[in-house]
């Protein structure tokens, strides 16, 4: 059974994130191809594992020193917990602020980075959580992905393959992760990205120190 929030959004726990490769390479494709702004949403979300609502309300002046100058880390007070983070910009997410930010006729620091082309009912041009759920979840549909995603398949996708890809060669990553996501337990980590036992079995089977 499939819960939904009052704003019509899935709950966190149904929506699950791209585990395959191969599908979040043909997601980034497809996005790149279509519209680079959505794409620069997704690349941004999965690598720096903000929530969607704080990763819409960022604006240039957050993540740039100046017009010319991007940061390499910049700290935000998250809307949900109000806790002050700081949040450290891999090349991928840099790249693809770039190239959109090249891409626009219109640039200010002031600006929302992620605009919309209406404005909400506080005159601004930002693109809100609902519109980014519906991006995510059409674009999935599109490409034949099984599953049910939205924007928190985001968050969940870069602290899976975050996981995955590191425990490994850091067997502490799961506790990193947990502060990161600012989670309660590890058990909780897992269940949000959706890390079942066999795939804990592989990874430990292939870990053998």
């Amino acid at each position: 059974m499939s819960y939904v929030k009052s704003d019509g959004i899935p709950k966190a726990e149904t929506v699950l994130p791209i585990k395959r490769k191969s599908d979040l390479k043909k997601v980034k494709m497809y996005l790149k191809a279509t519209n680079i702004r959505n794409y620069t949403i997704f690349t941004v979300g999965i690598n720096v594992l903000l929530r969607a609502g704080d990763l819409l309300n960022l604006k240039w002046s957050d993540v740039m020193e100046n017009e010319n100058q991007f940061k390499d880390r910049f700290t935000i007070a998250e809307d949900k917990t109000d806790k002050r983070r700081t949040v450290k910009m891999n090349s991928s997410a840099l790249e693809a602020l770039k190239e959109y930010k090249e891409s626009l006729k219109e640039f200010h620091l002031d600006q929302f980075i992620f605009q919309s082309r209406k404005k909400n009912k506080n005159g601004e041009r930002k693109l809100d959580v609902k519109a980014l759920h519906r991006i995510v979840k059409e674009t999935c549909k599109n490409l034949g992905l099984k599953g049910n995603y939205g924007t928190h398949t985001l968050r969940k996708t870069g602290a899976y393959h975050m996981y995955v890809n590191g425990i490994a060669q850091n067997p502490m990553i799961l506790a990193k992760l947990q502060r990161m996501l600012n989670h309660s337990s590890s058990s909780v980590t897992l269940r949000y990205i959706g890390i079942e036992q066999q795939e804990i079995d592989d990874i430990y089977d292939e870990l053998n120190l």
